[in-house]
């Protein structure tokens, strides 16, 4: 006959039982919640519209979404002109080229006349992509901080998809272009550029490029405040051993 003391052992041993199996459940359940949680993120991951930051999108394969905004007004230095970038945002689903900042790609720069309140636009038209521009002064810079008048701007331009990717990006090739500080007189200094190494202003009135093209390692002197090449170099390959 069971004795009161046995019936107390397998009542606790009963409970620990099912206190076990409750954990055991509420664990599998938890685990199966966090995997679906996991496999939702993921494909979220994977399938959400992404910021584009310097790759303008020209294919048709992929569904773009864009929208062009002007950037902040900046006087040019020693002018009546102001210079405002026009950025062009991409986002489309898929991209293998994408950033989570808020940056966009400026395609064209509208230049004001702050006195006639006249604008007009360095491009025609927003099918390129503008890596980086410079402004050249009259006086070269000894100090961060000094406001020397404008005599030019230095642009660089991806024009073409060069690589074929049917994008626009700084894995193309670039051109070297220069326009007068109201963006007039817009003119192309080299063309097919590989790899842009420096663009410097030197002294007060020369510009030194440095670029690889066709496998060659180029420098160039231009003058300023004309932009018009001085002097071209092939800089010898040196030996890695």
């Amino acid at each position: 006959m069971e004795t009161d003391a046995a019936r107390g052992t397998n009542r606790f041993f009963d409970y620990v039982w099912r206190f076990n199996a409750l954990a055991i459940a509420a664990a599998a359940i938890l685990c199966i919640l966090l995997g679906v949680y996991a496999g939702v993120t993921i494909f979220k991951q994977e399938t959400r519209s992404r910021r584009v930051t310097n790759v303008v999108n020209i294919g048709d394969k992929d569904k773009i979404s864009e929208e062009f905004t002007l950037g902040t007004p900046s006087t040019i230095a020693g002018t009546q002109y102001v210079r405002v970038p026009l950025y062009r945002g991409q986002s489309y689903s898929g991209a293998s080229y994408y950033s989570k900042s808020s940056e966009q790609n400026v395609v064209n720069y509208l230049f004001l006349n702050s006195s006639t309140n006249e604008s007009w636009w360095l491009f025609e038209n927003a099918g390129q992509l503008l890596i980086s521009s410079q402004v050249l002064t009259n006086k070269l810079k000894t100090m961060p901080d000094e406001h020397n008048a404008a005599v030019a701007i230095i642009y660089t331009v991806v024009e073409r998809d060069s690589n074929g990717d049917n994008r626009l990006t700084d894995k193309d090739a670039v051109s070297l272009a220069a326009s007068d500080v109201d963006g007039t007189k817009y003119r192309k200094l080299i063309e097919g550029i590989e790899r842009l190494y420096s663009v410097q202003q030197i002294a007060d009135d020369k510009v030194l490029v440095l670029y690889l093209k066709d496998q060659k390692t180029l420098s160039e002197l231009y003058s300023l405040p004309t932009i018009v090449r001085l002097q071209q170099s092939s800089i010898a390959k040196i030996n890695p051993h």
